[in-house]
């Protein structure tokens, strides 16, 4: 064996165990990184208004998708949208329309929540009834039967 090459396999294995722990550290770092992202999220959609009824928005839909409510009460939803902006059917843009005029609310309702962001909101519907809301800025709108929801008024 030549000269060379035995000094190019001695400071391989010199550099071996050096190499590990690059790995490692490598490996930590990424995980790391990972786990604070999904922990930071997480922490972002804790709801401003904890009195409120809590409503995620995403494109599975509307969870809770039922609220019930009494006439003449006032019903405060905090609306959460965990969606990125890097979703190509509407920007992870999302909204909660209730027509006017349904449920005794005096005109349309429609509140727009940007992507990964909340809006709290209050109505008060008037009269018993079954009424249905949507999401209407993407995910197929009105015709997409998973962005939709129902208010039980009794």
């Amino acid at each position: 064996m030549s000269r060379s090459k035995k000094h190019n396999e001695k400071l391989k294995a010199k550099n071996q165990p050096y190499m590990s722990i690059l790995f490692i550290v490598i490996v930590i770092a990424i995980f790391g990184s990972a786990i604070y992202l999904i922990m930071s999220k997480s922490a972002a959609l804790e709801p401003v208004d904890k009195d409120a009824i809590k409503m995620t928005i995403s494109m599975a839909g509307f969870e809770p998708n039922i609220i019930r409510a009494k006439a003449g009460q006032p019903v405060t939803i905090n609306l959460i949208n965990p969606d990125n902006s890097h979703h190509t059917d509407g920007g992870g843009v999302h909204n909660f329309f209730l027509s006017g005029g349904l449920a005794g609310v005096m005109s349309n309702l429609n509140i727009t929540v940007l992507p990964e962001s909340q809006k709290v909101f209050t109505f008060t519907p008037t009269k018993p009834g079954e009424y249905h809301w949507y999401c209407d800025s993407c995910c197929g709108g009105k015709e997409n039967p998973g962005m939709h929801g129902t208010l039980i008024v009794a």
